[in-house]
C-alpha cells in the first residue's frame, strides 16, 4: 500500500483558496458580515425524525448529521453518493464515478449494517441487504438526515445507522413553479432533470424526472440511469392530509473489465416503487399516521469473457416488498411519546438465466413494534425506547436504548447515549442477525466565539459478525470492537468565507485475538472551504483523505488529499428566471486514492452546466 502525503499539494491548494478570495468584487471584502454563531447554531431550531418524530437536533441524544437541498446543489451533485461522500464518519468506495456502485462504511460498519431509507422506505436489497446509493438521484432530495450508531429501536435493522433521504415536497406558496438543470463532463459524463411543483386548492404536486449517463473513467465502467418521481399531497377534512409518492428509476452499468481473467461484467436495475400514507390528528395532543407502500425491483447481472464477448452467466433477481406502517404519536408538556408498528411481505427470486437453473426462491413475513420517548426538564432530555422484531428469517430481536441531552450552556450540548441493535444477513443465508452494542458520549458548541465544535467517542461491540477467512475460504462468525472519536469545526462567514473540518478515527479489533480488522478505514480526513457573496458568486472546495487497514493483496493507493471544487456564478444576480452557471473540477491534483486497484478513483476531470428556477 502506498500511503504519500504530498503538503506541497496542501499548501498551493490553500494559496488557490486565497488567489480565488483575493479576485472577488473589493466590495465583499470590505463588507465583513455581522453574522454570529446563530448562524451555525441553527441546531437549536432545527429538527430531525431520526426517533420516528420530529424533535429538536439539540433534544436529540444520538450523533446525527443533516444536508440540506442548498448544501447538495452547491456540491453539484449527481447522486446519493456524491452527497454521501463529504460527510465526516462516512467512506465511500466507488467503482470510478458517479451512478456506480458505492461501498459504504460508516464509522466502521460496511453498507450492509447501515439502514438507507427514501422517505421511510428501506431501499436495502433482499440478496445482501445492500444500498445502491449510485441509484438514487441527487434532484429528487430535499434533505439527508445520517444517525451514526445502531437505530434499531426506532427503525429495525441498522447495526451501524440509518441515512433517512427525505424528499422534496410541494411548493405550498405557488401554484406553479419549477426548475430546469443540464451539465456536460468529460467522458461524456452528461445530467439534465426537470421539476415543476405548486399547490392549487387543496392539492400539491411536485413531479420531476431526469436522465444521467457517463462513458466511466475506467474500461467497462458506463452508467447511465433515468428516473421519474412524483409526490401529491391532498389536504383533506379535520386538518387531515393525504400523501401518495411515486418513485421509478431504471440504470445500465458496466461492472469492470477483469483483463488477467479475461472477464467483464455489467449490471441492469429496474425499481418501481409506490407509497400512500394519510395524517390525521385525533385531538389536540394525539396524532394518527398510516402507510401503505409496495415496491419492486428486477435486477440482471452478466459476466462474460472479453476476448469473446459470450456470456459466461446470467443471475437475474426478481425483488417484492409490500407493507404498511401505523404510528400513533403523542405530545404532552414537555414530552413527545410515539407507539408504532411495521410489517412487510418480502420476496426474493433468484435464477441463473443463462443455464436455466433457479438458486432462491424465498419469503417471509416482518413484523416490528415500537415505542419511543423524549421526556424534557429544563436543561435536560431524556430518551428511551424499545422495538420486538419477528424478522421471518433470522429469529425475533429485541432493540432497547436510552440517551440523554444536557443544556450546560445556551450553546453547548452533552449528549449521551447506548442501544443495542442488529442487522439482517443476506436473504440467500441461512443465519441469525447480526448485533451491537452502541455506546457514544459527545459535546456540540458554539461558545467560541466565531466557532462551532462538535466532538463524539463511540464503542461499538458487535457480534455474530459474517466475515471471510481467507485462509480456510469460509465464512466464520466473529466479535469485532469498533471504537474512535469523530470531530467536526465550522466557523462562522467571515469576508464572506467560512471553513470546515471533519476527522474520523476508528481502531476496529478482533475480540479473539485483538487483531486489526482490515479493508477498514482507520483514519479520515476532511477539509473544506466555501465562499458565499450572496449575490452572484459562490465557491465550495474540498479534500478528503483515507488511511484504510486494507490487505496487502489489494494494493490500495493513499496518497494525500483529493480536492473537488464547485464554482457557480449567477450574472445577473440570483433570483427567478435568472440562470445559474455551475462548474466543478474533480480531483484537482490527479491524486490516486482507492482501496483497490481494480477500483481506481477517477483522475482529474471537469464538468459544467447551467440550472434556472421559475
Amino acid at each position: 500500500m502506498k500511503r504519500n502525503i504530498h503538503a506541497p499539494e496542501i499548501i498551493v491548494t490553500l494559496l488557490l483558496m486565497l488567489i480565488s478570495i483575493g479576485v472577488f468584487p473589493y466590495s465583499a471584502l470590505c463588507e465583513v458580515q455581522e453574522e454570529t454563531l446563530s448562524v451555525l447554531g441553527s441546531r437549536e431550531t432545527e429538527t430531525t425524525a431520526t426517533g420516528r418524530f420530529s424533535r429538536l437536533i439539540s433534544r436529540t441524544a444520538e450523533n446525527v448529521t443533516i444536508i440540506t437541498a442548498t448544501e447538495i446543489e452547491a456540491l453539484n451533485a449527481h447522486t446519493l453518493a456524491d452527497v454521501l461522500a463529504t460527510v465526516p464518519g462516512i467512506l465511500l468506495e466507488t467503482q470510478t464515478g458517479s451512478a456506480s456502485l458505492a461501498y459504504l462504511h460508516l464509522q466502521g460498519s460496511n453498507s450492509g449494517h447501515v439502514l438507507v431509507l427514501l422517505d421511510g422506505i428501506p431501499i436495502n436489497n433482499l440478496a445482501d441487504n445492500f444500498p445502491d446509493l449510485g441509484f438514487v438521484p441527487a434532484y429528487i432530495i430535499e434533505r439527508v438526515e445520517v444517525v451514526k450508531g445502531a437505530a434499531s429501536s426506532s427503525w429495525g435493522q441498522a447495526l451501524g445507522g440509518v441515512i433517512n433521504v427525505i424528499t422534496k415536497s410541494p411548493d405550498a406558496e405557488r401554484t406553479a413553479s419549477g426548475a430546469l438543470s443540464a451539465s456536460h463532463g468529460m467522458r461524456g459524463t452528461d445530467d439534465a432533470h426537470a421539476e415543476i411543483s405548486g399547490t392549487s386548492g387543496h392539492l400539491g404536486y411536485h413531479l420531476a424526472g431526469g436522465y444521467f449517463s457517463s462513458g466511466g473513467f475506467q474500461p467497462n465502467t458506463y452508467a447511465s440511469l433515468g428516473s421519474a418521481y412524483g409526490k401529491l399531497v391532498y389536504d383533506l377534512p379535520g386538518q387531515a392530509r393525504g400523501i401518495f409518492s411515486l418513485h421509478y428509476t431504471e440504470a445500465n452499468r458496466g461492472e469492470l473489465s477483469f483483463v488477467p481473467l479475461d472477464v467483464e461484467g455489467k449490471d441492469s436495475l429496474r425499481r418501481l416503487t409506490l407509497a400512500l400514507s394519510l395524517n390525521k390528528p385525533l385531538g389536540d395532543q394525539v396524532e394518527l399516521e398510516i402507510s401503505a407502500r409496495n415496491s419492486n425491483s428486477k435486477v440482471q447481472i452478466d459476466a462474460g469473457l472479453i476476448s469473446s464477448h459470450s456470456l459466461l452467466q446470467t443471475i437475474k433477481d426478481a425483488e417484492s416488498v409490500r407493507g404498511g406502517s401505523a404510528k400513533l404519536l403523542w405530545h404532552g408538556s414537555g414530552n413527545v411519546m410515539v407507539l408504532g408498528a411495521d410489517y412487510d411481505h418480502v420476496r426474493l427470486n433468484q435464477n441463473d438465466a443463462l443455464n436455466h437453473v433457479d438458486i432462491l426462491n424465498r419469503e417471509a413475513d416482518r413484523w416490528g413494534f415500537y415505542l419511543n420517548d423524549t421526556y424534557t426538564f429544563g436543561r435536560f432530555s431524556l430518551s428511551a425506547g424499545a422495538r420486538y422484531d419477528i424478522t421471518g428469517t433470522s429469529g425475533d430481536q429485541i432493540s432497547p436504548s436510552v440517551g440523554m441531552t444536557w443544556q450546560l450552556t445556551e450553546n453547548t450540548t452533552v449528549r449521551g447515549y447506548t442501544a443495542k441493535g442488529y442487522s439482517l444477513p443476506s436473504f440467500n443465508l441461512q443465519r441469525g442477525a447480526e448485533k451491537v452494542w452502541t455506546t457514544q458520549i459527545g459535546v456540540e458548541s458554539s461558545d467560541i466565539p466565531y466557532l462551532w465544535l462538535k466532538g463524539t467517542l463511540f464503542r461499538n461491540d458487535t457480534w455474530d459478525i459474517t466475515d471471510f477467512d481467507s485462509q480456510s475460504g469460509q465464512y466464520v462468525l466473529e466479535r469485532q470492537i469498533k471504537k474512535g472519536v469523530e470531530t467536526e469545526a465550522r466557523t462562522t462567514p467571515f469576508f464572506n468565507t467560512s471553513l470546515s473540518m471533519g476527522y474520523t478515527f476508528v481502531d476496529a479489533r478482533r475480540s479473539a485475538d485483538d487483531s486489526i480488522v482490515k479493508d477498514l478505514p482507520r483514519h479520515t480526513a476532511m477539509l473544506g472551504l466555501r465562499y458565499d457573496d450572496g449575490a452572484w458568486l459562490r465557491l465550495l472546495v474540498n479534500g478528503r483523505h483515507i488511511d484504510m487497514q486494507a490487505a496487502s493483496f489489494h494494493n490500495g493507493s493513499y496518497a494525500g488529499f483529493v480536492w473537488d471544487s464547485h464554482l457557480t456564478v449567477t450574472p445577473l444576480g440570483r433570483g427567478e428566471q435568472r440562470p445559474e452557471f455551475f462548474f466543478s473540477l474533480h480531483n484537482a491534483f490527479d491524486r490516486p486514492q482507492y482501496i483497490d486497484e481494480a477500483y481506481k478513483n477517477p483522475g482529474r476531470w471537469v464538468e459544467g452546466g447551467v440550472r434556472c428556477r421559475f
